[in-house]
């Protein structure tokens, strides 16, 4: 009899801990399920500039805003053009297709940072690229900037419900 008792308990106790991983596991997966549901996607901003122009020389800064391969066209740009210690700020006109331009003559030879403020889908995203105004060796072919060296810095700023 009571090895009888001691091999129940034991039963008991296989099925109630394995009852219990069974429910860890469900919760794990669950929870990974959530995190997929869940997860954010910032859009993407791409710079679209020469790599290198002429100084006194009309040229045109553009950046296309994308969500999920989408274009994205409500969003705010504003291309920061920096030298030096000298920056200026110009708000960019949007042309459709999540594509926003401005059109700027470089007044001095140097090297120039252009940074496309962007606010989108509650995000802020700050890429950049550099700009080469004056004589040098390098092509000057439209140039696509791809990934900046610089970080893009993304700021969530998702509405409480």
């Amino acid at each position: 009899m009571k090895s009888f008792l001691i091999g129940i308990s034991l039963v008991i106790g296989i099925a109630i801990s394995s009852g219990c991983q069974s429910q860890s596991q469900a919760n794990e997966s669950d929870q990974e399920s959530m995190n997929k549901t869940n997860e954010v996607l910032a859009p993407e901003v791409q710079i679209i500039a020469n790599e290198q122009v002429e100084k006194g020389k009309k040229e045109t800064i553009s950046a296309v805003v994308t969500l999920c391969e989408e274009f994205v066209d409500d969003a705010d740009v504003e291309f920061e053009i920096k030298r030096d210690e000298e920056s200026e700020k110009i708000t960019a006109h949007s042309t459709g297709k999540g594509k926003y331009t401005i059109d700027y003559t470089y007044k001095s030879d140097g090297q120039y940072e252009i940074i496309a403020h962007t606010n989108a889908e509650g995000y802020h995203i700050m890429p950049s690229m550099q700009i080469l105004v004056g004589d040098s060796d390098t092509d000057s072919s439209p140039k696509e900037d791809k990934k900046s060296e610089t970080p893009e810095h993304h700021h969530d700023h998702e509405e409480e419900q």
